[in-house]
């Protein structure tokens, strides 16, 4: 079974100019730290030190074995219209519509 990589740094510092590569990679650090901040707290992580302690943010990969079945079936809900906008990377009202696919998962919804 293949390890999908479901978001990768490198994606997103290689998309940008030469001038912006160093906010594309703060913007993601600060981004994925505040969603992995959530999965964990919300027993979605399979190691829930995840991201507390990146080394090298250039080479982090966000993968399916990262979660748990439930961690994962709310990432197929919700990443591909997760967007925080610069500047905004460290603000929780980013994760609302996260929030509320939790809670339809849990309910039962």
């Amino acid at each position: 079974m293949t390890d999908l990589v479901i978001d990768a740094c490198r994606w997103h510092v290689e998309a940008e100019s030469l001038l912006h590569k160093q906010h594309a990679l703060d913007h993601f650090c600060d981004k994925y730290l505040v969603l992995l901040d959530f999965l964990r707290a919300n027993d979605l992580l399979q190691e829930p030190r995840l991201g507390q302690a990146v080394d090298n943010w250039l080479s982090f990969d966000f993968r399916q074995s990262h979660l748990t079945d439930e961690g994962y079936t709310l990432v197929k809900l919700c990443h591909s219209k997760w967007s925080p906008a610069y500047g905004q990377a460290h603000a929780q009202r980013h994760l609302i519509p996260w929030k509320r696919g939790l809670a339809s998962l849990r309910s039962g919804a």
